[in-house]
C-alpha cells in the first residue's frame, strides 16, 4: 500500500513540475480575424501569381498587397506572425478550426465568381 501511495505520489510531482503550455501573447490576433486576414493573403497571393510578372515585380507586388491588408486588419506582420505561429504550435485545434473555415470561404468565393462568369466552378 505504501508502494502505491508512493509511485502515486511521485507520479504526480513529475506531473505537476512538467513543462507549462505557454501563454498566449498578450496581442494574439483572434481566430476571426486571423480567418480574415489568411483568406485576404490567399487572395493577393492568387492576384500576385495570376499576372505572370518577373519574380522580383510579383514579390514587390505581393509585399504592397500584404501591408496594405495588415493595415486595413490594424496589425503588423510580427503580430500576424507570431499570432499564427502561437496557433500552430501551441493551439492547434484553434489552427486547423481557423484552416477549415479559411478553405470553407474561399471555396465560397471561387463558388461565387464561377456564378458570376456563368459557369461553374473547375474543381
Amino acid at each position: 500500500m505504501k508502494r502505491i501511495f508512493n509511485v502515486l505520489a511521485l507520479g504526480l510531482l513529475l506531473v505537476s513540475c512538467g513543462p507549462e503550455k505557454p501563454q498566449a501573447p498578450a496581442d494574439l490576433v483572434p481566430k476571426d480575424k486571423m480567418v480574415e486576414v489568411l483568406i485576404d493573403l490567399y487572395k493577393a497571393e492568387a492576384t500576385v501569381s495570376t499576372q505572370h510578372l518577373p519574380k522580383d515585380e510579383a514579390m514587390n507586388a505581393y509585399l504592397q498587397l500584404e501591408s496594405g491588408i495588415y493595415s486595413k486588419n490594424s496589425i503588423d506582420s510580427a503580430t500576424f506572425n507570431k499570432s499564427y505561429a502561437y496557433y500552430l504550435k501551441e493551439d492547434v485545434e484553434a489552427a486547423a478550426e481557423i484552416q477549415k473555415q479559411v478553405v470553407e470561404k474561399l471555396k465560397q468565393v471561387k463558388e461565387e465568381l464561377a456564378q458570376a462568369a456563368g459557369g461553374k466552378p473547375k474543381k
